[in-house]
């Protein structure tokens, strides 16, 4: 995850570097798209895959039943993506890829390679394979920058090529990861719909609305910018992803938090488990604090720095974009809490929430950045503040029901 993370910022950066920000403005664009509509749409796909076929592994059947069936929920899920894509084509090209149609062609293949891929990888995980998912997140990254790195030695110098390496990584990550596996397809008894898409509908909504949370900001200030402020997209893009970074390093701790909370939760252990989840709460409320601070005063010398002084921003917007990600860092933990509590349906109403209140914070004010910024701490501190009221409530009547199950 280290490296692949390094490797997108690295695609980043040389691109930016040698398209300036006009030219770069639809690359990033694209780069927030592909990741709404691709981990926001698959993800729950891979974790329901992982989990059922991890729990078919435990009683000795086989994998090829669930890969059926889930290959069809993502068939179906890209062909409705694709479909729509090309009915929006027309405005896609001429109002956020500046009439270059490669990078439509990008958006589409990412679209199918981030369904086949969260397939790829549930299926990789569920089996223990490891390995295999470690080389799926190396080959997509390190494609990726492959590709476009011949690009500049060539003398590419369009967005669209650019484009289509982008959209090619993750299939090319798919082949890398699969090809040396054996064993991995085997035969077992036939696995009903329900068993797969039960949860896919909270997982879903909770998944796209946190995709949301994490990439409308560049989309906004594309649709809100004048005519004078073409390149105002990309640049708030690139400050975006600095200010991110330690959102970026928090999925290592997302990845054990769940199953240390899911323990605590079906030992029916709650006030360990608000205990633990405090002392998680303090440190990241310290790491967003010290993260405001240090964007505050080097966030724009570091953007400068890594893309140049046509992508400058002010210490205003990378402490505010900062806080945004601190928050996020809140709401996820929460997030983590509630499914381990198995309050999907709670988390995603948090996350909806969130979403719904951004279009109205965003609608205040007259400053590009600032009214985005704004609206994005806004709806992040909404779906937080709701997840832990729910979060309070919910571990409130599981610790009534358990003494009431206790004096009966």
């Amino acid at each position: 995850m280290v490296i692949n993370g390094l490797c997108a910022y690295a695609f980043i950066t040389i691109v930016a570097r040698t398209l300036g920000p006009d030219a770069y403005n639809p690359i990033g664009l694209l780069w927030a798209i592909g990741f709404l509509l691709g981990p926001g749409l698959f993800q729950p796909l891979e974790q329901e895959v992982a989990r059922i076929i991890a729990s078919r592994g435990a009683a000795g059947l086989g994998t090829i039943p669930v890969v059926r069936r889930a290959a069809a929920i993502g068939l179906a899920i890209s062909l409705v993506l694709v479909a729509c894509s090309l009915l929006a084509s027309r405005w896609l090209i001429d109002e956020l890829f500046d009439g270059e149609v490669l990078l439509l062609v990008g958006m589409l293949m990412l679209v199918i390679g981030f369904g086949a891929g969260h397939l790829a990888r549930g299926l990789l995980a569920g089996t223990n394979r490891f390995g295999g998912y470690s080389r799926y997140l190396l080959g997509d990254g390190g494609s990726r920058l492959a590709i476009v790195a011949v690009m500049v030695l060539i003398g590419v110098r369009s967005s669209g090529p650019f484009g289509i390496a982008h959209g090619l990584a993750p299939i090319l990550g798919i082949l890398i990861a699969l090809a040396p596996e054996r064993r991995l397809f085997t035969d077992g008894e036939p696995v009903a719909w329900r068993e797969l898409s039960r949860a896919m509908g909270s997982l879903l909504a909770a998944s796209l609305a946190t995709a949301f949370l994490l990439n409308v900001s560049p989309l906004a200030v594309q649709i809100l910018a004048d005519d004078q402020q073409g390149d105002a997209a990309g640049i708030f893009l690139n400050a975006l992803l600095i200010a991110r970074v330690p959102l970026f390093f928090f999925q290592a701790v997302q990845a054990s938090l769940l199953p240390r909370l899911s323990a605590l939760a079906g030992a029916g252990k709650y006030d360990e488990m608000w205990h633990e989840l405090r002392h998680l709460l303090a440190l990241v409320v310290a790491a967003g604090g010290l993260a405001v601070v240090g964007f505050g005063f080097l966030g724009p010398f570091v953007v400068e720095t890594a893309f140049g002084s046509g992508f400058a921003v002010s210490s205003r917007d990378m402490a505010l974009l900062a806080v945004s990600s601190a928050g996020l860092m809140v709401a996820l933990t929460f997030a983590q809490a509630l499914i381990a509590c198995r309050a999907q349906g709670r988390m995603a109403l948090s996350w909806a929430a969130g979403v719904a209140t951004f279009p109205i914070a965003v609608s205040f004010g007259s400053d590009l950045f600032l009214r985005v910024e704004v609206a994005l701490i806004v709806s992040v501190v909404v779906s937080a503040i709701l997840m832990a009221l729910m979060f309070e409530r919910r571990i409130r009547g599981e610790g009534v029901a358990i003494r009431k199950n206790g004096s009966g």
